[in-house]
Protein backbone atom coordinates (compact mmCIF):
# COMPACT_ATOMS: atom_id res chain seq x y z
CA UNK A 1 0.00 0.00 0.00
CA UNK A 2 2.79 2.38 0.93
CA UNK A 3 4.63 1.41 -2.24
CA UNK A 4 1.65 2.27 -4.40
CA UNK A 5 1.27 5.63 -2.69
CA UNK A 6 4.97 6.30 -3.20
CA UNK A 7 4.76 5.38 -6.89
CA UNK A 8 1.68 7.53 -7.38
CA UNK A 9 3.41 10.53 -5.78
CA UNK A 10 6.52 9.96 -7.86
CA UNK A 11 4.57 9.81 -11.10
CA UNK A 12 2.68 12.98 -10.18
CA UNK A 13 5.92 14.83 -9.44
CA UNK A 14 7.44 13.68 -12.71
CA UNK A 15 4.35 14.82 -14.61
CA UNK A 16 4.44 18.23 -12.97
CA UNK A 17 8.13 18.64 -13.75
CA UNK A 18 7.51 17.68 -17.38
CA UNK A 19 4.64 20.13 -17.67
CA UNK A 20 6.72 22.95 -16.19
CA UNK A 21 9.60 22.08 -18.48
CA UNK A 22 7.31 22.04 -21.51
CA UNK A 23 5.82 25.40 -20.60
CA UNK A 24 9.21 26.95 -20.14
CA UNK A 25 10.40 25.79 -23.56
CA UNK A 26 7.23 26.91 -25.46
CA UNK A 27 7.73 29.82 -27.88
CA UNK A 28 4.97 32.34 -27.34
CA UNK A 29 3.86 34.26 -30.45
CA UNK A 30 4.34 38.01 -30.31
CA UNK A 31 1.13 39.89 -29.66
CA UNK A 32 0.17 42.04 -32.63
CA UNK A 33 -1.70 45.35 -32.55
CA UNK A 34 -5.43 44.80 -32.82
CA UNK A 35 -6.81 46.67 -35.82
CA UNK A 36 -10.35 47.90 -35.33
CA UNK A 37 -12.76 48.60 -38.16
CA UNK A 38 -12.83 52.33 -38.99
CA UNK A 39 -15.81 54.37 -37.94
CA UNK A 40 -18.34 54.99 -40.71
CA UNK A 41 -18.52 58.60 -41.92
CA UNK A 42 -20.70 60.94 -39.91
CA UNK A 43 -24.29 61.08 -41.12
CA UNK A 44 -24.96 64.02 -43.40
CA UNK A 45 -28.49 64.90 -44.55
CA UNK A 46 -27.05 67.05 -47.36
CA UNK A 47 -27.19 64.53 -50.17
CA UNK A 48 -26.33 66.74 -53.14
CA UNK A 49 -24.85 70.21 -53.56
CA UNK A 50 -24.03 72.03 -56.76
CA UNK A 51 -22.25 75.36 -56.29
CA UNK A 52 -21.54 75.58 -60.06
CA UNK A 53 -18.10 77.15 -59.60
CA UNK A 54 -17.21 76.73 -63.27
CA UNK A 55 -18.01 73.02 -62.96
CA UNK A 56 -21.01 70.74 -62.58
CA UNK A 57 -19.61 68.68 -59.69
CA UNK A 58 -22.05 67.37 -57.08
CA UNK A 59 -20.17 68.18 -53.87
CA UNK A 60 -22.65 66.32 -51.63
CA UNK A 61 -22.61 62.74 -50.38
CA UNK A 62 -24.33 61.43 -53.52
CA UNK A 63 -21.60 62.72 -55.81
CA UNK A 64 -23.88 62.51 -58.84
CA UNK A 65 -22.06 62.69 -62.15
CA UNK A 66 -24.01 64.66 -64.71
CA UNK A 67 -23.79 66.21 -68.13
CA UNK A 68 -25.02 69.54 -69.46
CA UNK A 69 -26.67 70.70 -72.66
CA UNK A 70 -26.55 74.34 -73.80
CA UNK A 71 -25.47 75.89 -70.51
CA UNK A 72 -22.91 78.52 -69.53
CA UNK A 73 -21.42 79.98 -66.36
CA UNK A 74 -22.39 83.44 -65.18
CA UNK A 75 -21.95 85.50 -62.01
CA UNK A 76 -24.10 83.89 -59.33
CA UNK A 77 -25.57 84.63 -55.94
CA UNK A 78 -22.26 83.31 -54.57
CA UNK A 79 -19.40 82.87 -57.01
CA UNK A 80 -20.55 81.38 -60.30
CA UNK A 81 -23.91 79.99 -61.40
CA UNK A 82 -25.22 77.76 -64.20
CA UNK A 83 -27.27 79.53 -66.88
CA UNK A 84 -29.61 77.55 -69.12
CA UNK A 85 -29.94 78.45 -72.78
CA UNK A 86 -32.79 77.38 -75.05
CA UNK A 87 -33.37 73.69 -74.40
CA UNK A 88 -30.59 73.68 -71.80
CA UNK A 89 -30.33 71.44 -68.71
CA UNK A 90 -28.11 69.48 -66.30
CA UNK A 91 -28.94 65.75 -66.12
CA UNK A 92 -27.78 62.60 -64.31
CA UNK A 93 -29.04 59.03 -64.28
CA UNK A 94 -28.81 59.16 -60.46
CA UNK A 95 -26.96 55.87 -60.08
CA UNK A 96 -23.50 56.89 -58.91
CA UNK A 97 -21.82 55.24 -55.92
CA UNK A 98 -19.44 57.09 -53.61
CA UNK A 99 -16.75 54.97 -51.89
CA UNK A 100 -15.22 56.62 -48.82
CA UNK A 101 -11.59 56.05 -47.63
CA UNK A 102 -12.76 53.44 -45.12
CA UNK A 103 -14.47 51.53 -47.96
CA UNK A 104 -17.95 52.55 -46.79
CA UNK A 105 -20.14 52.91 -49.88
CA UNK A 106 -22.99 55.35 -50.41
CA UNK A 107 -25.36 54.55 -53.27
CA UNK A 108 -27.05 57.75 -54.37
CA UNK A 109 -29.73 55.84 -56.24
CA UNK A 110 -30.98 54.39 -52.95
CA UNK A 111 -30.83 57.83 -51.37
CA UNK A 112 -33.07 59.32 -54.06
CA UNK A 113 -35.51 56.41 -53.78
CA UNK A 114 -35.89 56.56 -49.99
CA UNK A 115 -35.67 60.20 -49.02
CA UNK A 116 -38.30 60.19 -46.28
CA UNK A 117 -38.36 63.94 -45.75
CA UNK A 118 -37.06 66.32 -48.39
CA UNK A 119 -35.66 69.82 -48.80
CA UNK A 120 -34.78 71.24 -52.21
CA UNK A 121 -33.25 74.72 -52.19
CA UNK A 122 -31.55 76.94 -54.76
CA UNK A 123 -30.94 80.50 -55.89
CA UNK A 124 -32.58 81.53 -59.15
CA UNK A 125 -32.26 84.54 -61.42
CA UNK A 126 -34.62 84.44 -64.36
CA UNK A 127 -36.21 86.63 -66.98
CA UNK A 128 -39.95 87.18 -67.07
CA UNK A 129 -42.64 87.02 -68.07
CA UNK A 130 -42.90 83.22 -68.07
CA UNK A 131 -44.34 81.86 -71.30
CA UNK A 132 -45.23 78.16 -71.32
CA UNK A 133 -44.14 75.85 -68.48
CA UNK A 134 -40.47 76.23 -67.55
CA UNK A 135 -38.91 73.28 -65.75
CA UNK A 136 -36.68 73.93 -62.75
CA UNK A 137 -36.04 70.51 -61.17
CA UNK A 138 -37.22 66.89 -61.34
CA UNK A 139 -36.49 63.58 -59.68
CA UNK A 140 -37.61 61.57 -62.68
CA UNK A 141 -39.92 58.56 -62.93
CA UNK A 142 -38.88 55.98 -65.51
CA UNK A 143 -42.34 55.22 -66.85
CA UNK A 144 -44.72 58.07 -65.94
CA UNK A 145 -45.38 61.41 -67.65
CA UNK A 146 -44.57 63.42 -64.51
CA UNK A 147 -41.67 62.66 -62.22
CA UNK A 148 -41.61 61.71 -58.56
CA UNK A 149 -40.86 65.30 -57.58
CA UNK A 150 -41.25 68.13 -60.09
CA UNK A 151 -40.83 71.89 -59.70
CA UNK A 152 -41.71 74.18 -62.58
CA UNK A 153 -42.95 77.66 -63.42
CA UNK A 154 -46.41 77.94 -64.91
CA UNK A 155 -47.24 80.55 -67.53
CA UNK A 156 -48.04 83.94 -66.05
CA UNK A 157 -51.71 84.27 -65.16
CA UNK A 158 -53.94 87.28 -65.74
CA UNK A 159 -52.98 90.14 -63.45
CA UNK A 160 -49.42 88.93 -62.83
CA UNK A 161 -46.53 91.33 -63.45
CA UNK A 162 -43.68 90.29 -65.79
CA UNK A 163 -41.34 89.67 -62.85
CA UNK A 164 -43.84 87.52 -60.92
CA UNK A 165 -43.51 83.72 -60.81
CA UNK A 166 -46.14 81.00 -60.46
CA UNK A 167 -44.56 77.89 -58.90
CA UNK A 168 -46.07 74.43 -59.22
CA UNK A 169 -44.84 71.34 -57.36
CA UNK A 170 -45.83 67.75 -58.13
CA UNK A 171 -45.10 64.71 -55.94
CA UNK A 172 -45.77 60.99 -56.35
CA UNK A 173 -45.19 59.03 -53.13
CA UNK A 174 -45.01 55.24 -53.48
CA UNK A 175 -44.98 54.99 -49.70
CA UNK A 176 -48.79 55.26 -49.62
CA UNK A 177 -51.29 52.89 -51.20
CA UNK A 178 -53.83 55.48 -52.37
CA UNK A 179 -53.77 59.10 -53.56
CA UNK A 180 -50.05 58.87 -54.24
CA UNK A 181 -50.07 61.95 -56.45
CA UNK A 182 -50.16 65.40 -54.88
CA UNK A 183 -50.10 68.82 -56.53
CA UNK A 184 -48.98 71.86 -54.58
CA UNK A 185 -50.79 74.39 -56.71
CA UNK A 186 -52.38 76.91 -54.39
CA UNK A 187 -53.44 79.54 -56.91
CA UNK A 188 -52.55 83.03 -55.70
CA UNK A 189 -50.55 81.57 -52.78
CA UNK A 190 -48.23 79.88 -55.29
CA UNK A 191 -47.59 83.17 -57.10
CA UNK A 192 -44.55 85.09 -55.85
CA UNK A 193 -44.08 88.73 -56.79
CA UNK A 194 -40.84 90.39 -57.86
CA UNK A 195 -38.88 87.17 -58.34
CA UNK A 196 -37.14 87.81 -61.66
CA UNK A 197 -34.33 90.14 -62.63
CA UNK A 198 -32.38 89.43 -59.43
CA UNK A 199 -31.14 86.55 -57.31
CA UNK A 200 -33.99 85.04 -55.29
CA UNK A 201 -33.62 82.15 -52.83
CA UNK A 202 -36.28 79.43 -53.10
CA UNK A 203 -36.74 76.35 -50.89
CA UNK A 204 -39.31 73.56 -50.84
CA UNK A 205 -39.58 71.55 -47.62
CA UNK A 206 -41.57 68.36 -47.03
CA UNK A 207 -41.70 67.04 -43.46
CA UNK A 208 -42.59 63.33 -43.33
CA UNK A 209 -43.35 63.47 -39.60
CA UNK A 210 -46.25 65.88 -40.14
CA UNK A 211 -46.96 65.26 -43.86
CA UNK A 212 -46.62 69.02 -44.34
CA UNK A 213 -45.21 71.07 -47.22
CA UNK A 214 -43.82 74.61 -47.09
CA UNK A 215 -42.40 76.91 -49.75
CA UNK A 216 -39.84 79.54 -48.71
CA UNK A 217 -38.78 82.67 -50.53
CA UNK A 218 -35.68 84.58 -49.35
CA UNK A 219 -35.62 82.74 -46.03
CA UNK A 220 -39.28 83.22 -45.07
CA UNK A 221 -42.38 81.03 -45.57
CA UNK A 222 -44.71 82.00 -48.41
CA UNK A 223 -48.48 81.58 -48.65
CA UNK A 224 -47.84 77.85 -49.06
CA UNK A 225 -46.87 77.08 -45.46
CA UNK A 226 -47.47 73.86 -43.51
CA UNK A 227 -49.83 72.57 -46.17
CA UNK A 228 -50.97 69.11 -45.00
CA UNK A 229 -50.88 66.38 -47.63
CA UNK A 230 -53.13 63.32 -47.76
CA UNK A 231 -54.96 64.28 -44.58
CA UNK A 232 -51.73 64.11 -42.60
CA UNK A 233 -50.95 60.51 -43.60
CA UNK A 234 -48.69 61.07 -46.63
CA UNK A 235 -45.72 60.00 -44.49
CA UNK A 236 -42.24 59.12 -45.69
CA UNK A 237 -41.41 59.76 -49.33
CA UNK A 238 -40.55 56.61 -51.26
CA UNK A 239 -39.88 56.81 -54.98
CA UNK A 240 -39.98 53.61 -57.05
CA UNK A 241 -38.47 53.52 -60.55
CA UNK A 242 -36.32 56.62 -60.21
CA UNK A 243 -35.18 57.56 -63.70
CA UNK A 244 -32.57 60.16 -62.84
CA UNK A 245 -32.49 63.82 -61.90
CA UNK A 246 -32.54 67.02 -63.95
CA UNK A 247 -32.04 70.74 -63.31
CA UNK A 248 -33.30 73.39 -65.69
CA UNK A 249 -36.07 71.54 -67.51
CA UNK A 250 -38.73 68.79 -67.27
CA UNK A 251 -37.95 65.06 -67.15
CA UNK A 252 -39.48 64.52 -70.60
CA UNK A 253 -37.54 67.37 -72.26
CA UNK A 254 -34.09 65.76 -72.05
CA UNK A 255 -32.48 63.83 -74.92
CA UNK A 256 -33.19 61.01 -74.55
CA UNK A 257 -36.24 61.49 -72.34
CA UNK A 258 -35.81 60.33 -68.73
CA UNK A 259 -39.20 58.61 -68.97
CA UNK A 260 -40.35 55.96 -71.42
CA UNK A 261 -43.86 57.41 -71.15
CA UNK A 262 -43.36 60.56 -73.17
CA UNK A 263 -41.09 62.77 -75.22
CA UNK A 264 -40.83 66.51 -75.69
CA UNK A 265 -43.93 68.69 -75.44
CA UNK A 266 -44.45 71.93 -77.35
CA UNK A 267 -45.74 73.74 -74.26
CA UNK A 268 -42.70 72.86 -72.11
CA UNK A 269 -39.49 74.88 -71.90
CA UNK A 270 -36.17 75.04 -70.09
CA UNK A 271 -35.80 77.66 -67.37
CA UNK A 272 -35.01 81.05 -68.86
CA UNK A 273 -32.35 81.97 -66.34
CA UNK A 274 -29.61 80.72 -64.03
CA UNK A 275 -29.48 78.56 -60.88
CA UNK A 276 -26.89 78.64 -58.09
CA UNK A 277 -26.17 76.76 -54.83
CA UNK A 278 -28.62 73.94 -55.58
CA UNK A 279 -29.13 71.56 -52.65
CA UNK A 280 -31.00 68.33 -51.85
CA UNK A 281 -31.47 67.12 -48.26
CA UNK A 282 -33.25 64.02 -46.99
CA UNK A 283 -34.35 66.13 -44.05
CA UNK A 284 -37.00 68.78 -43.50
CA UNK A 285 -34.86 71.81 -42.72
CA UNK A 286 -36.25 74.13 -40.05
CA UNK A 287 -37.27 77.72 -40.76
CA UNK A 288 -34.07 78.87 -39.03
CA UNK A 289 -31.93 76.59 -41.21
CA UNK A 290 -33.60 77.85 -44.38
CA UNK A 291 -33.06 81.43 -43.26
CA UNK A 292 -29.39 80.65 -42.64
CA UNK A 293 -29.02 79.38 -46.22
CA UNK A 294 -30.51 82.66 -47.41
CA UNK A 295 -28.41 84.98 -45.24
CA UNK A 296 -25.17 83.11 -46.02
CA UNK A 297 -26.06 82.86 -49.73
CA UNK A 298 -25.64 79.08 -49.57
Amino acid sequence: MKLNIFKTGLYAAMGLALAVSSCQKMDRPELKEILLDPEPPAYNPLKSLWSFENNITDEGENGLKGTVVNTSYVAGAKGQALKFGAGGYWVSDGRDTTVFPNEYSSLSYDSLSNLGSLTVSFWMNGTGPVVEAQGLFSIAHKSEFWGHFDVFLESNQAGMAPDDAYFKVHIVNDGVSADKEQWIDAGAASQLTGVFGKWTHIAFVYDAATSSFTTYRDGAPTGVANRILHGGTYGRLKFNNVGGIVWGTHQFMTTPSLTSNHGAEGWARSFNGAIDQARIYNKALSAAEINQLFTSKD
